[in-house]
């Protein structure tokens, strides 16, 4: 789904921006979000309102509501009372779709220790036997488009989490896996993405959620937990897109009857974070 102003201007280059939810299935707000999202800047670029008519006008503004759409249907069966944790997670070959991107970092950090390129990475020569068909899609997607911008939409914390999610220090001691704060060289630039959701956020900003204790509502995916072959990093790695990962609720899947709650709390966040690719450096 891709929102684009119908009038083709001559040597014009629009920033592309996108938004992916769902790719846990059983993860369905950031789903219920962007389709509530998309009807919201259908309508008011309709009402002619001069914020989202600029949006629109000068953003080329791609949306996917869900990404795992047989994992989905296995958690909307069980529902939001019945929901297992971890059901409908997967894909329906029972694959986490965010650990099944080529792994870039490995290469990355190897280069940035030893010399050699460490962004716009070329894929492994056997990357499409690794994947599944939603990955490659993705990439493919990835591919066709010059994204400069992007969030993943999660949830089960309340939390905006920034690159890299791979640990570059990974130990083991004892049984305890630790990990340490890794940062890309955009470190600055991604903690203020984050933030700029965060604070326009109802209440991410807050700090305790859920549980949790993220200063300023915002983590770096390692330090928080290391995680491999990730959407997030994949993006920046491959095509120096900046993706941040949305996690958006206490609740995998919330009842109907919250979800007004969460359009509220999100829907100005949502908004602010695409006219962030103004911020942007120009390559």
């Amino acid at each position: 789904m891709a929102l684009k102003w119908a009038t083709e201007l001559e040597n014009v280059v629009e920033p592309e921006f996108k938004y992916v939810a769902n790719m846990h299935g059983n993860e369905i707000l950031g789903r219920e979000l962007l389709l509530q999202l998309a009807e919201f800047l259908c309508e008011e670029y309709r009402n002619r309102n001069e914020r989202i008519v600029r949006l629109i006008e000068n953003t080329r503004i791609h949306i996917m509501p869900s990404m795992n759409p047989d994992g989905y249907e296995v958690a909307a069966d069980q529902g939001p009372y019945f929901n297992g944790y971890l059901t409908g997670r997967n894909n329906f070959n029972d694959v986490d779709l965010n650990r099944n991107f080529p792994d870039l970092n490995m290469v990355m950090y190897y280069n940035e220790r030893n010399g050699g390129p460490t962004d716009h990475l070329p894929l492994p020569d056997n990357w499409k036997e690794q994947v599944e068909p939603e990955t490659q899609a993705i990439i493919n997607w990835i591919e066709n488009h010059n994204f400069v911008l992007s969030a993943n939409l999660h949830g089960g914390a309340v939390v905006a989490n920034y690159p890299f999610d791979k640990s570059k220090d990974l130990r083991v001691r004892g049984y305890r896996r630790t990990t340490s704060y890794s940062a890309t060289p955009d470190d600055k630039l991604f903690k203020a993405l984050a933030m700029s959701y965060s604070f326009a956020h109802g209440w991410m900003h807050r700090e305790f959620n859920c549980g949790d204790y993220f200063p300023y509502g915002i983590t770096n995916g390692a330090s928080w937990y290391s995680l491999s072959k990730g959407m997030q990093d994949f993006n920046y790695l491959y095509k120096n897109c900046f993706e941040i990962t949305l996690e958006l609720s206490c609740n995998k899947f919330p009842k109907e009857s919250e979800l007004q709650r969460e359009w509220d709390g999100n829907r100005e966040a949502l908004i602010s974070f695409i006219e962030q690719v103004s911020s942007l450096p120009k390559v």
